[in-house]
């Protein structure tokens, strides 16, 4: 009997959700939909590793996986508390223009800003003041949802295989070699991945994954091996030297024509 997903399983997930007003799909695994939507290209859509409890997804979606199966898809609406919120009207603030620009921000409506360490985005702008809007860019949504648990991962190799992959996408994920012994875990960083910005990030949130979730793992090594240069493959044994050649058969001296006599 397949097992039910519960909390701290490691999945591959394929989602879409939608603007249950509009139908405007806001975000999806799938190549096929962002193709059809008009979403971006530059982005890797392929099944989702999701941690379950991990707080990755929304919380509609979370508590809709938890007790799915292997294969199984579903279909849900979510209402904003389970999505990205209600909508806060005392997230929205009125700001002297020339506040942003200190900042070296130009006013425009519709730009997304970061004030404070907090992201806004500029809804109105007239009269020397600015609105932002600091509520989620889809708070006070409901959204129509889709989600299928593609695989369970169950392997330790592949749960760190799929921590690596869920942060550097563009980079194959067999690319990263991985060697389990008694409680470490050694990773071999690929070329392709080591000029990569924020790779210590990377490091740092993969080895806070695994320690939170992968119990028997006690040490992770990462490592890098450099070939400086191909050893050169070994030269084929030459064949046996050249046999002595035989002894030249000794040539008969020929006998000095005799000259004829005169008196012959």
């Amino acid at each position: 009997m397949p097992l039910l997903a519960a909390k701290g399983d490691f999945l591959l997930v394929d989602y879409t959700l939608k603007d249950k007003d509009t139908g405007e799909v806001l975000d999806t695994t799938s190549r096929e939909v962002a193709e059809k939507a008009g979403l971006r290209r530059d982005v890797v859509y392929e099944p989702k590793l999701v941690i379950l409890g991990a707080g990755w997804l929304i919380k509609g979606l979370e508590e809709a996986l938890e007790g799915m199966k292997e294969g199984e898809e579903k279909e849900l609406e979510i209402p904003p508390e389970k999505a990205y919120g209600e909508r806060d009207p005392s997230k929205v603030r009125i700001v002297a223009a020339r506040e942003l620009s200190r900042k070296g921000i130009t006013p425009r409506v519709g730009t997304r800003v970061e004030i404070d360490g907090q992201f806004a985005i500029i809804r109105q702008v007239g009269s020397g003041r600015v609105i932002l809007d600091f509520n989620h860019p889809l708070a006070g949504r409901t959204l129509l949802g889709n989600v299928k648990i593609v695989r369970v991962v169950k392997d330790t190799t592949e749960k760190i295989r799929e921590l690596l992959h869920s942060r550097i996408p563009g980079v194959p994920k067999e690319l990263f070699q991985i060697t389990l012994l008694d409680g470490t875990a050694v990773i071999e960083i690929p070329e392709e991945a080591r000029t990569l910005e924020g790779l210590p990030f990377v490091k740092r949130g993969v080895v806070r994954s695994i320690e939170q979730y992968i119990p028997e793992i006690y040490t992770v090594q990462f490592t890098e091996t450099y070939v400086i240069k191909k050893p050169e493959p070994p030269k084929k044994e030459e064949g046996k030297k050249a046999e002595e050649k035989p002894a030249e058969e000794k040539k008969t001296p020929r006998r000095a024509a005799r000259k004829k006599s005169s008196k012959e």
